[in-house]
């Protein structure tokens, strides 16, 4: 076991419980590693991955390319959380099927591959806790498609700022560009603009360079179930 990693070690048990059952014979494998990363760090789709990765501070976003380059976020791991497209590709032994981003600094574990996957026979609680991951990106990856199929762009857009008002601390001021906002929703930059500009003239956000502000949240959440 690395200095670094044994510093850590309390850290890491906190945020993820299942890893207290860990032997310490186990910890002392070659290769894992606790790794500072960088805003921007970018793993690409169709990879396969050689270690596994545990988020221990930062945010990561999740993301698809289509074939003509648009992108959707299909969602965010934070402290104390993993991918499980990461861990079904490392299980299943396949490339990996999403693509992601380093949003800001931070921490992860990183575990050699063989060693994710040993511990994921051994360790019923680690297991577990795979699991449950899988259980809970599902039902976010369920609202994403219900949301992209069932709901009006104008629909999406209002759910999206809401969510982030909530997200800001109920601030009305929001940072963000068109780009972003379609990156995110995974539709065309024209789409977004037109949809914003509508949302303006009925005095319900107000639109400026790289902000948007909330004029009438009533309004803009009565168009998400719309």
């Amino acid at each position: 076991m690395s200095s670094n990693l044994f510093e850590y070690l309390p850290r890491i048990v906190s945020l993820f419980p299942s890893l207290a059952d860990i032997s310490e014979q186990d910890w002392k494998h070659s290769g894992i590693q606790v790794i500072e990363t960088e805003p921007n760090h970018i793993i690409e789709e169709g990879q396969f991955l050689e270690y596994a990765i545990l988020i221990l501070e930062g945010t990561v976003r999740m993301y698809k390319i289509s074939g003509g380059g648009r992108e959707i976020t299909l969602y965010r791991i934070h402290g104390g959380e993993c991918c499980p497209l990461m861990t079904s590709s490392i299980l299943g032994e396949s490339e990996y099927e999403a693509s992601a981003c380093v949003e800001t600094t931070g921490l992860v574990l990183a575990v050699p591959v063989d060693i994710f996957r040993d511990w994921t026979d051994r360790y019923r609680k680690f297991r577990q806790f795979i699991f449950k991951s899988f259980a809970k990106r599902i039902v976010v990856m369920s609202n994403l498609l219900d949301s992209i199929n069932f709901k009006s762009i104008r629909g999406r857009i209002s759910e999206h700022l809401v969510q982030m008002t909530k997200q800001a601390g109920n601030s009305n001021t929001l940072h963000i560009t068109h780009d972003i906002l379609a990156i995110e929703l995974g539709t065309a930059r024209e789409v977004i603009s037109r949809t914003l500009k509508g949302l303006e003239n009925e005095a319900t956000i107000k639109l400026s360079r790289g902000k948007i502000t909330i004029m009438n949240q009533i309004a803009l959440e009565s168009y998400i179930e719309a």
